[in-house]
């Protein structure tokens, strides 16, 4: 009984804007993880690494905790330098060719 779904079955989420997962965490706590992490093998410290990485991300998910989804995107759209969203026009282009 442990496999009774029928042959061809796709599991459908149930909504469909969730954000992607790593087992159990959100990709973006993961990635700060894993960014932290590899800078601390870079210059020597693997425990440093992983300790900083470790609290960084549970900041990150406590400040993010409540917050809209996709809160990350949206932090780096407001406080990144320069225009690192070129795909995106203007906010006051009305004309769109297509």
């Amino acid at each position: 009984m442990a496999n009774d779904r029928p042959a061809g079955f796709v599991p459908i989420p149930q909504e469909l804007d969730t954000q992607a997962k790593f087992f159990i965490w959100d990709m973006d706590v993961v990635a700060i993880f894993l960014t932290v992490l590899s800078l601390g093998l870079f210059v020597g410290s693997f425990w440093l690494g992983t300790a900083a990485g470790l609290l960084l991300a549970r900041l990150w998910a406590r400040m993010a905790q409540g917050q809209a989804k996709g809160f990350g995107i949206h932090t780096l759209y407001w406080h990144l330098p320069g225009n690192v969203f070129k795909r995106l026009p203007a906010s006051w282009h009305r004309d769109f060719l297509g």
